[in-house]
């Protein structure tokens, strides 16, 4: 397969004035189409198939659902490529995909530093023109000062940037909403990113994540960050209540709908419904959940201060809960017009984290049925390209 140069783009800082101020200068470079008929191309991401073992059965799987491609872990078990033996298993696995006409553009890693474990997925990724890869998670200590947390992540970024730069491809930093995570509003690594051209280092959009930023504040986000959007990962998220009076004073008699929530029963628990929504975006990672700050790598851990799942500094009982796309909070319309103002062109992939059998957390069994829990993945394609419609980006 040819391998696709996605961002041509010059080299520079971002200005202040966010994705207006970049627009002239990404028309003049021309942005180049994420497929030979101009349309971007939706994955599946690969951690949602770990219950399939094989290379064909999980290109079976995609194709049967309506895919374009498919977005490969390179983690450890239930991982399908371990990260420890990737020369020999990524070719064949790659390979069996794009076989039956699907892409394989993207992987998902561990990778928080440019060790020589990151070389040697990265240089196996970039042998068969793979482009992007998974890149993150930092955390910072809240109670040390931000800025000079940030600074002290320069130096690692640099090195991210020179080992993208030597095997020519994107690191993209994947976003999340938990506190304490460095990249949560965008800004703060942005600063440090712009140091360096974008074909080499981005973010990896999480739209459920960014649905945290009300009002608007996520598309403000993504305009300002502009070239440095390097991938998107779609999913979507619902807010909910739950005071855990467990039955105790009176009901609510005010107008139907004003509050939301699942009334005053006791507040759920990891692994029931609605748990734990963002901690499915990734496997296990090093240095995972808590403890130090910025040095710490990894998906900013399942569990903080507010308990299992819960909406980070929330309060009152509010958290948010995965759900199927286009039945929470993310806009996709919305997300459609601001993606194509930005010429993105990047890969896409859909991330399931709502309950489904086990497909939606990595796991390598599942509990409903193959047609089910396929038929739901398929659903969110279908959202999705009805979201983006109208944009002509689908």
């Amino acid at each position: 397969m040819k391998r696709r140069d996605f961002f041509q783009l010059a080299a520079g800082a971002l200005v202040a004035g966010g994705a207006a101020a970049t627009r002239p200068r990404l028309h003049a470079q021309g942005a180049a189409p994420a497929a030979g008929n101009g349309k971007l191309k939706v994955d599946i991401y690969s951690r949602h198939l770990q219950w399939l073992r094989t290379a064909d059965e999980v290109a079976d799987a995609a194709v049967e659902m309506g895919f374009d491609g498919v977005n490969v872990t390179v983690r450890t078990y239930p991982g399908h490529v371990d990260p420890d033996n990737v020369a020999k298993e990524l070719p064949p696995f790659v390979n069996t995909i794009r076989k039956r006409g699907l892409l394989v553009r993207s992987i998902t890693t561990n990778i928080a530093d440019a060790d020589v474990g990151a070389e040697r997925i990265v240089a196996a990724a970039s042998s068969l023109g793979i482009t992007h890869y998974w890149w993150g998670t930092y955390r910072y200590d809240l109670k040390q000062p931000i800025k000079e947390q940030l600074d002290a992540l320069k130096p690692r970024v640099a090195k991210i940037a020179a080992l993208s730069e030597k095997y020519k491809m994107t690191a993209a930093y994947h976003t999340y909403s938990m506190p304490g995570t460095v990249g949560s509003v965008m800004w703060d690594l942005l600063s440090l990113l712009q140091a360096f051209d974008p074909k080499y280092v981005g973010f990896h959009y999480d739209t459920g994540h960014e649905s945290h930023h009300i009002n608007g504040l996520w598309e403000v986000n993504l305009r300002a960050a502009g070239p440095y959007i390097a991938a998107l990962a779609v999913k979507d998220y619902a807010p909910e209540q739950n005071l855990g009076l467990r039955g105790e004073g009176g009901p609510y008699t005010g107008p139907a709908g004003a509050l939301g929530g699942r009334g005053d029963g006791p507040p759920p628990v990891a692994g029931g419904r609605g748990a734990t929504p963002g901690g499915g975006a990734g496997g296990p990672q090093r240095g995972g959940g808590t403890g130090r700050g910025a040095d710490q790598a990894g998906r900013g851990g399942r569990g903080t201060a507010d308990g299992p799942g819960a909406t980070w500094g929330a309060g009152n009982g509010w958290r948010t809960r995965s759900v199927p796309l286009g039945m929470g909070m993310v806009n996709l319309p919305q997300l459609a017009t601001a993606l194509k103002d930005i010429h993105f062109s990047g890969p896409i992939e859909i991330q399931a984290e709502y309950p489904n059998g086990g497909a939606d957390n990595a796991q390598d069994s599942i509990t409903l049925p193959r047609e089910q829990v396929l038929g739901a993945m398929k659903r969110d394609l279908l959202t999705l390209r009805r979201g983006f419609a109208a944009s002509g980006l689908l």
